[in-house]
């Protein structure tokens, strides 16, 4: 099985994981299109990736958009990014599940955090669980992505969170992974 995690919003990013080990298969920056002079996300994209991964087993783990922002304008887009990406994944028939920002924080990066540390964080936790990777959205970046690297870690939260491990050789249903 493969679990796609997702960081929901323009800046945010795709990452897809083994359930078997965890391990990386691919990640790549969220795909944004031009609406109306907005930048929105690119579902069609988003979906002929998750499509690339069939016919094995594909579950879509997405971040639920925060209730409050900086601006309405970011709430705007947050909520919109998630309803399209989770209502495209139901309308294709993928397994999809929600995740809630606080839970996937508090198991991956520890309850107790310094306000504006959670990038931080979440970058170690991410160059811990996969040491290889380097998180750059192309050959010419030289920052890590953290919406490929939040991307990671709502996988890997969804792994422990639905009862798998890092190891886990079934799936939900029991078959052999």
């Amino acid at each position: 099985m493969i679990v796609i995690g997702t960081d929901n919003g323009i800046s945010g990013g795709i990452c897809a994981i083994s359930a078997h080990n965890g391990a990386v298969i691919s990640s790549i920056p969220m795909p944004t299109i031009k609406h109306n002079g907005k930048t929105e996300v690119d579902v069609l994209a988003v979906l002929r990736y998750v499509r690339g991964f069939l016919p094995q087993d594909v579950s879509v783990a997405i971040e639920e958009p925060l209730a409050h922002a900086k601006s309405s304008q970011a709430i705007r887009s947050m909520a919109l990014a998630f309803g399209m990406l989770y209502g495209a994944c139901l309308a294709h028939g993928l397994p999809v599940t929600r995740i809630a920002v606080r839970p996937w924080q508090d198991a991956m990066l520890g309850r107790k955090r310094e306000a504006g540390m959670t990038k931080v964080l979440a970058l170690a936790k991410a160059k811990e669980l996969a040491p290889d990777e380097t998180w750059l959205a192309t050959k010419r970046s030289s920052t890590p992505h953290d919406g490929m690297v939040d991307a990671f870690l709502i996988a890997r939260y969804y792994l422990i969170s639905d009862g798998l491990n890092e190891v886990a050789s079934t799936d939900k249903r029991g078959n052999a992974g």
